[in-house]
């Protein structure tokens, strides 16, 4: 009996230590991954303090406020911008009920707002050829934007008119079919900037144009959703699938209310072009 008495005593003794091991060895790893975060930290902040600060231009109010909600070119939308198009976000029915209880106030919220996007040389904004007749290097700013929400792609136009785009299927039954997937189109703005001659238009575009950048200024107008169902000729993936229809429509559109617009470069201290 006394045998049995002392086994059990060094099975439990053993037992604690292999739990007291387990445990130092949990707590060590934690260490070391706290050290790990905090070294990586270290030297995100050390490249931001070494980064060359810029001297960006102090706009006014009307371009440049805090309640302004931002927009961006492939950028997630502002909290709750899902709630002016049909259905809600959410993962179960309860997630979806509960977003869609607070839609009128998020939809409220979004219809009060001014929003703003600022598009860059090379993403939204593009500089045409000089034309040597009407002495003039002209810039090109695209007529829509485009980004997403908790709901998928949108997008966001004022460049009217705006239209779902689709591509032409080719006849010849030989020929490779093109995706036919719509997107959404809109007429670009135009800023013609006058210059006496070529040699200085392209002097322009090869140096401060470079760093052009175009604030838009706006509020939410109409929506519009374009929807396009077609059989697909592909099996779907999942087994339990019903219905093989895919909607190539270009999806959702907002169509903004400009404020305003304003052309600039070098950090947006220099005014290139401005509509109010």
């Amino acid at each position: 009996m006394r045998f049995d008495v002392l086994a059990v005593a060094v099975l439990v003794l053993s037992s604690s230590g292999c739990v007291d091991n387990k445990k130092k060895m949990r707590e060590a790893q934690a260490k070391r991954d706290a050290e790990k975060l905090a070294n990586e930290k270290a030297k995100e902040q050390k490249i931001k303090d070494s980064a060359p600060k810029v001297d960006r231009a102090k706009l006014g109010p009307e371009w440049d406020s805090p309640d302004f909600l931002k927009i961006g070119l492939g950028r997630p939308a502002p909290e709750g911008f899902w709630s002016i198009f049909p259905g809600a976000p959410g993962d179960t029915p309860d997630e979806i009920a509960r977003n869609e209880a607070k839609r009128a106030e998020l939809a409220q919220k979004m219809k009060d707002s001014t929003f703003v996007v600022i598009l860059t040389h090379g993403n939204g904004v593009t500089m045409r050829k000089y034309n040597a007749k009407k002495k003039q290097l002209t810039i090109e700013v695209d007529g829509l934007v485009d980004f997403y929400d908790k709901l998928g792609q949108l997008s966001a136009a004022w460049g009217e008119p705006a239209k779902a785009f689709r591509p032409k299927q080719p006849d010849d039954d030989e020929e490779e079919p093109t995706n036919p997937q719509a997107v959404w189109r809109a007429q670009p703005l135009l800023f013609p900037v006058p210059f006496p001659n070529a040699k200085e238009a392209n002097a322009f575009r090869d140096k401060e144009g470079l760093g052009l950048e175009v604030r838009l200024v706006f509020t939410l107008g109409k929506i519009e959703i374009d929807t396009k169902t077609q059989k697909s000729a592909m099996p779907l993936p999942d087994a339990g699938a019903v219905s093989n229809q895919i909607d190539y429509g270009a999806g959702r559109l907002v169509h903004v209310q400009l404020k305003g617009v304003r052309v600039s470069t070098d950090f947006e201290k220099k005014l290139i072009a401005e509509k109010k």
